[in-house]
C-alpha cells in the first residue's frame, strides 16, 4: 500500500490532479489519430519512402518553432499558454474530422494539417514539461510528476494504437479523427480550472525572444551533463522511436496482417512502457538512473534486432512489449536526470531543446528509415537501427558515468 501511495504521490496536489486525467485522455485521442494517419498514408501510397517524406515535411515546424517555444514558456504566463495550446489541438482534430467526412483528405492536406499539428506540439512539449514544477508544491515530488506524465503517454500508447487499429478495421478513418476531437475536450476544461502561480524573473521578461534563446543555448551547451543527455535522447529517438512509422509496413509486409493487429503490436509497446514508467515513478532519488537508462536502451536494441529476424505474430507482440519497456526505461530517467540539474529560470528553454531532440530527430529519421526500408527491406531496417543504437548507447553511457547528478 505504501508503495502504491509513493508511486502516485504527486496526485496529492490539486493542479496535478486536474492535469493528469485530462492529459491521459487527450494523448489516447492523439495516438488514435496518428495510427489512422499512418495507415491512411500507407494505404494511399503503398510506399515506405513516401511515408518518410510526408513525416519529414511534418517535422519542419519542430525545428523552426521548438527552440523558441522554451523562451516563450519562460517568458509568458504558462497557464494561458496551456489553454491556448489545448484549444488549437482541438481545432486541428476538428479539421481532420471534417475533411475526412467530406472525402477531401488527400496527401497534400494531410501534410498541411500535420505541419499545423506539429507547430502546436512543438510549443506544447517544452511548455508542459517546464510546467510540472508549478503543479507540485514540493520540488522533491517533481521526479514523480515527470514519471506519472510518462505513464500518461505510455497508457495512451497502450490504449490508443489498439483502439485506433480496431476503429480502422471495424468503423472508418473519419471516426478515428472524431474520437480524437472528443478526447481533447476534457483537457481544455480541466486546464481552465487549474490555479498556477507563474512568477517570472525581470531578466527574462525584459529580454527579447532571440536574447532569451541565445542565453538558453549557451547554458545548455556549456553544461556537459545536459549535452550528453541530449545526445542520448536524440540518437535513441532517431534510431528506435521511429517504430510507429515502421510498424504499418512491418505488419503488412512481414506478418501479412491487417490494421487490428497493428494496433495490438503498438499497444504491447504501450503495456511495457506503462509498467516501466510506473515502477520508475516510485523512485525518490536519481540514484542508479544512469544504469537503468543503459539497460533499457540495450533491451530495446535487442528487441529491434529480434523483430528484424522474426516473422511470427506472437513473437512480434513479445518483442514490442520489450521495446516499450526499453523506451520508457530510457526516456523517463533521462527527463528526471535533466530536470534535477537545470536552473528554474531556464527550465523552459532546456526542455524545449530536449523536446527538439525527442520529436525533431524522430521526424527526420522517418526519411532515413523509410529510405533504408525502401532499399533493403523492412526486416533489415530493424536490424540496422537496433545495432547502431546499441553501439551508440555503449559510448554515451560511458561518458555519462563520469558526471555527477
Amino acid at each position: 500500500m505504501n508503495r502504491i501511495k509513493e508511486t502516485f504521490r504527486a496526485l496529492k496536489y490539486r493542479n496535478f490532479r486536474l492535469f493528469f486525467p485530462g492529459l491521459a485522455v487527450s494523448q489516447i485521442g492523439i495516438w488514435i489519430q496518428n495510427i489512422a494517419i499512418n495507415w491512411l498514408v500507407y494505404d494511399i501510397t503503398k510506399s515506405p519512402f513516401i511515408m518518410g517524406v510526408v513525416m519529414f515535411f511534418n517535422a519542419i515546424p519542430l525545428f523552426l518553432v521548438t527552440p523558441f517555444a522554451g523562451v516563450i514558456a519562460d517568458k509568458f504566463n504558462r497557464h494561458k499558454l496551456l489553454m491556448t495550446v489545448q484549444i488549437l489541438f482541438a481545432i486541428q482534430a476538428f479539421l481532420m474530422t471534417a475533411l475526412s467526412y467530406l472525402g477531401a483528405l488527400k496527401i497534400w492536406n494531410i501534410v498541411i494539417l500535420g505541419i499545423f499539428l506539429n507547430t502546436i506540439a512543438a510549443i506544447d512539449a517544452p511548455l508542459r514539461q517546464s510546467t510540472f514544477v508549478l503543479l507540485v508544491d514540493d520540488k522533491k515530488d517533481l521526479g514523480n510528476a515527470i514519471s506519472l506524465n510518462s505513464s500518461c503517454f505510455n497508457l495512451a500508447r497502450l490504449l490508443g494504437p489498439a483502439l485506433g487499429g480496431l476503429l480502422i478495421a471495424y468503423t472508418n478513418i473519419t471516426f478515428c479523427f472524431f474520437i480524437n476531437f472528443l478526447c481533447l475536450v476534457p483537457i481544455v476544461l480541466l486546464v481552465r480550472l487549474m490555479r498556477i502561480k507563474d512568477k517570472k524573473g525581470e531578466k527574462i521578461k525584459n529580454e527579447t525572444i532571440f536574447e532569451g534563446l541565445k542565453e538558453g543555448l549557451s547554458y545548455a551547451t556549456h553544461t556537459p551533463q545536459i549535452t550528453t543527455l541530449f545526445a542520448y535522447t536524440a540518437m535513441y529517438c532517431f534510431l528506435i522511436m521511429i517504430y510507429p512509422m515502421l510498424m504499418p509496413i512491418y505488419t503488412a509486409e512481414v506478418l501479412k496482417l491487417k490494421a487490428d493487429i497493428l494496433g495490438f503490436l503498438l499497444g504491447m509497446a504501450g503495456v511495457g512502457s506503462l509498467i516501466s514508467s510506473l515502477l520508475i515513478a516510485s523512485k525518490t532519488t536519481t540514484k542508479n538512473l544512469r544504469t537503468i537508462l543503459f539497460l533499457g536502451t540495450s533491451l530495446a536494441c535487442l528487441c529491434f534486432v529480434g523483430l528484424g529476424l522474426n516473422e511470427s505474430k506472437t513473437l512480434a507482440l513479445i518483442l514490442m512489449f520489450g521495446v516499450g519497456i526499453g523506451s520508457a526505461t530510457l526516456l523517463t530517467p533521462e527527463n528526471m536526470l535533466l530536470q534535477s540539474i537545470v536552473d528554474n529560470d531556464k527550465r523552459g528553454r532546456v526542455m524545449s531543446l530536449n523536446s527538439l531532440c525527442f520529436m525533431g530527430t524522430t521526424s527526420i529519421s522517418s526519411l532515413f528509415a523509410g529510405s533504408i526500408a525502401h532499399l533493403t527491406g523492412i526486416s533489415n531496417t530493424f536490424i540496422t537501427l537496433g545495432g547502431l543504437m546499441f553501439v551508440t548507447a555503449c559510448l554515451l553511457s560511458y561518458k555519462l558515468s563520469k558526471f555527477k547528478f
